[in-house]
């Protein structure tokens, strides 16, 4: 008891000093910035600001930290000088206290994204150098530039340190206003690289779902071997002389070929181009109308998955935001633990469709694609289905909300549990429908 009634009136007396500066200021004075430079050299460095910064780092007694009239672009390293004197009388009488000094800058107070790297004295300063991270404490003060119109033009950036203690019973610091630099969230080199590379991202993906199997339904044989021998098969007409010679190559490797049934064949032909799906029994019929075709012709892939569809939106989201972000900031941030949570319901949901597709009593056959979003709101019944469009309609919603909260807070989307909640309940919703309804049991 009697430790903790001193440790407490230690802490009072330590505050009762800083607050009676203005009385007393041999005894108190305040810990303010009498010094601040920026450090944020690089590729994409901004550029030099025309502000009062550039009078305050020109004082003979911090002539040793140097000039640099640049702002923190993003994250960076800034070295701020105190008094020696004023440190030491600050510190001193605080052996009663447990707690550390924190960078403040335009008082938000950034006990664990302002790293410090480095602490000397230098004549009758001491100096410290703090590396600006990512993460936050920082996107708060982002924030507010990005509010005061600092997205590229500079503004006026203070630094002071203060005080926080480990102790949540003990009071904290709050420091006066130092000296000024400038800062602004990025440039617009960084910006529009950033966005380049978001480009890019969808592009990828994009491409991926038209060109390959990536978001398309697992079956046996995505694309049945058909499709690739009326190629094979197209190819060799190509090389012979006329109609002919063609009708001939035909009948000596299939024996169910007509000629006369050329107007069918051209007919299976366009329907299976179409998505149609083929019957066994047109097979044959539909690789003579493709191999007859003089149109050039691709195969038609299997129809799009809405677990995939949903699992690669989110992992693009998620990828393309912390490109954006790093480039934005210079520095590579955690992804937010909400947007962890809304790709872990995406993959469990892509895992329950898997499962429900190996459990089918006849196995998902090939089934053409009919187009994106008919694929992702038509079961394999060829009906469509309430728990699909769910899917499709609260997916969409939270990619709007996260995109619109990347634009307006420059940062990754929060999103609130009960909507992750509401995602988890439509994945289950479309994992049953598609056991119930699209597997005949």
């Amino acid at each position: 008891m009697n430790k903790t009634l001193w440790r407490l009136m230690g802490a009072l007396l330590a505050l009762n000093l800083l607050a009676v500066g203005g009385a007393r200021g041999e005894d108190t004075p305040q810990l303010a910035t009498q010094c601040i430079v920026v450090r944020d050299s690089g590729l994409l460095e901004g550029k030099p600001a025309n502000s009062n910064a550039a009078a305050s780092t020109r004082d003979p007694a911090c002539a040793r930290m140097g000039v640099d009239t640049r702002p923190l672009v993003g994250s960076g390293d800034l070295i701020i000088a105190v008094d020696q004197a004023a440190f030491d009388n600050l510190r001193n009488p605080r052996g009663a206290l447990d707690g550390a000094f924190v960078l403040y800058l335009n008082g938000v107070p950034l006990p664990n994204d302002a790293q410090l790297l480095a602490a000397e004295t230098v004549d009758s300063y001491v100096q410290f150098r703090f590396r600006i991270r990512q993460g936050p404490e920082t996107q708060r003060l982002w924030s507010m530039l990005y509010a005061d119109g600092a997205l590229f033009e500079a503004t006026d950036l203070y630094a002071a340190l203060g005080w926080r203690s480990s102790n949540d019973s003990a009071l904290t610091m709050i420091p006066s206003r130092g000296q000024f630099t400038t800062a602004s969230i990025t440039t617009g080199y960084r910006l529009a690289l950033a966005l380049l590379l978001v480009v890019l991202a969808i592009a990828v993906i994009v491409y991926l779902g038209r060109a390959t199997d990536t978001l398309r339904d697992e079956s046996d044989a995505t694309i049945p071997a058909w499709w690739k021998d009326a190629q094979l098969l197209r190819a060799a007409l190509a090389k012979l002389a006329d109609g002919t010679a063609r009708d001939d190559y035909l009948k000596g490797r299939y024996a169910s070929y007509d000629a006369g049934n050329t107007p069918q064949y051209e007919f299976l032909a366009d329907e299976a181009l179409a998505g149609e799906p083929v019957e066994a029994a047109d097979v044959d019929g539909t690789r003579f109308g493709l191999a007859l075709r003089k149109l050039d012709w691709q195969p038609v892939r299997a129809s799009f998955s809405l677990s995939r569809t949903q699992m690669a939106l989110w992992f693009t989201f998620a990828v393309a935001t912390g490109l954006f972000l790093w480039l934005l900031y210079g520095d590579l941030r955690r992804i937010d633990g909400s947007l962890l949570v809304l790709l872990g319901i995406s993959v469990g949901t892509a895992g329950l469709s898997w499962v429900t597709d190996r459990n089918a009593p006849s196995g998902r056959g090939y089934v053409p694609t009919r187009g994106f979003w008919y694929d992702l709101l038509t079961g394999f019944d060829d009906r469509k289905q309430l728990h699909r469009y769910q899917a499709v309609v609260v997916n969409i919603l939270l990619l709007v909300v996260g995109i619109f909260h990347v634009q307006q807070q420059l940062s990754y989307p929060v999103f609130d549990p009960t909507w992750l909640i509401f995602l988890g309940i439509s994945g289950t919703a479309y994992g049953v429908g598609k056991q119930v309804l699209e597997s005949g049991r």
